[in-house]
């Protein structure tokens, strides 16, 4: 030690570094290949990261790589997000990841997670932009693949739930590169076009290079400019993509977005029963006030011995009392009238009526519903559905039909 240098601890110098090193390197991602990996008892993982010029140690403890998708390995290259860190005891700096990702899939999170933050902070996910749904929606368009389960299962939960509801079906691609694009024109179409007053639009479950479409700026941006409301229904309840932040209501599955678009019969029913009963209990409490004032105004008058009075404010007793009868039975019969009509439609949409007018519904073995001869092979055995039964078949040969071309 020579001149005026003066010697500092180890532990101060260490404690120097630690402060440089995290204080200029926040969060960040590195890419690299898992080297020398430990999954420690104590549920803490250790290993190290490195590429053809360097390596670093690395940590991640088990609050975080509970959540991990995969299982990390030795010689998998990877993407780590997470902080510099500095081990006082050793002398070492080391990565604490916070997250970590094969790095194939790595940058697909890391376009989402930056799309993701710039929306964010353009407003597109605020509550304030987030529409009202309809609480009993006529037309309801659906934006999906035609022969996925998705449309399967949001068809027959809206079918047993809501069968007043028409629906509009606008087939569209789901996954690939053109899926996006055609996404975008779906929605513009179904609402520029007015029908709808609710479109739900999503897809069965996927990985995240499957439900990518969803995960894109312009169908993010056609979503938040469209003026009818939308329910997002992509994927699985784990699954969230941009389109799910961006929707009016995000569903966690197809089937689930049916149930949330529409109020089923049974519920219908219950509510026009209940408003039934509190306009009847609305209309015997004003009778009732209006009974009791006109006693004591009467009892009030009779011992002044106004006779005139009396027999005028009887009057108008009688009248009112008339009048109001009057507007109840008007209520209670628009009341039962409309009843009337939604029952009316109701049997109008029952397949049975349909059956009651002669036509048969072909079924295959399977039950699946027959459309075309060609479905079926000569001599092969189906079912007619009848009105009042079913009958065996068998398919003898085809009968050419000649159609009108649209």
């Amino acid at each position: 030690m020579t001149g005026n240098n003066t010697a500092i601890s180890v532990g101060d110098l260490t404690r120097q570094i630690k402060e440089i090193l995290e204080g200029s390197f926040s969060q960040l991602w590195v890419e690299g290949e898992i080297s020398n990996f430990i999954h420690h008892s104590s549920g803490h993982m250790y290993f190290t990261l490195k590429d053809d010029e360097a390596e670093i140690r690395c940590a991640m403890f088990k609050g975080n790589n509970q959540y991990l998708r995969f299982k990390p390995e030795n010689g998998m290259k990877v993407l780590l997000s997470g902080r510099i860190s500095v081990y006082a005891p050793r002398g070492q700096y080391q990565l604490i990841s916070t997250r970590l990702e094969p790095a194939g899939l790595g940058t697909l999170f890391l376009a989402f997670e930056a799309l993701k933050k710039r929306l964010s902070a353009e407003g597109l996910f605020d509550d304030e932009f987030k529409k009202p749904l309809p609480k009993i929606p006529e037309t309801i368009g659906l934006i999906t693949s035609k022969t996925g389960a998705a449309v399967k299962d949001m068809i027959n939960v809206l079918g047993r739930r809501a069968p007043y509801v028409k629906l509009i079906l606008r087939p569209t691609l789901v996954q690939g590169d053109e899926a996006a694009a055609d996404i975008v024109n779906a929605i513009q179409e179904m609402d520029t076009s007015c029908e709808p007053d609710l479109i739900i639009f999503g897809r069965g479950g996927g990985s995240l290079e499957d439900l990518w479409p969803f995960n894109e700026e312009k169908v993010a941006r056609a979503i938040f400019d469209c003026q009818t409301p939308t329910i997002s229904a992509v994927g699985h309840e784990t699954d969230t993509t941009i389109a799910d932040l961006v929707a009016d209501l995000r569903a966690p599955t197809p089937s689930a977005a049916a149930e949330l678009a529409v109020p089923s019969i049974d519920e219908l029913v219950q509510f026009l029963q209940t408003v039934d009963e509190k306009m009847r209990a609305l209309l015997v409490r004003k009778l009732e006030y209006y009974w009791q004032k006109m006693d004591h105004i009467q009892d009030r008058f009779t011992l002044q011995r106004p006779d005139a009075f009396i027999n005028r404010m009887t009057d108008l007793n009688t009248h009112l009392s008339s009048a109001l009868k009057q507007s109840i039975l008007m209520k209670l019969q628009s009341r039962f009238g409309q009843l009337e009509t939604l029952q009316a439609e109701l049997a109008v949409l029952n397949p049975k009526s349909i059956l009651d007018r002669g036509y048969a519904i072909a079924t295959a073995d399977s039950g699946k519903i027959i459309h075309s001869p060609n479905e079926l092979k000569t001599g092969e055995l189906f079912r007619l559905q009848l009105a009042k039964g079913i009958i065996s078949a068998r398919k003898e040969k085809n009968t050419d039909t000649h159609q009108k071309k649209v």
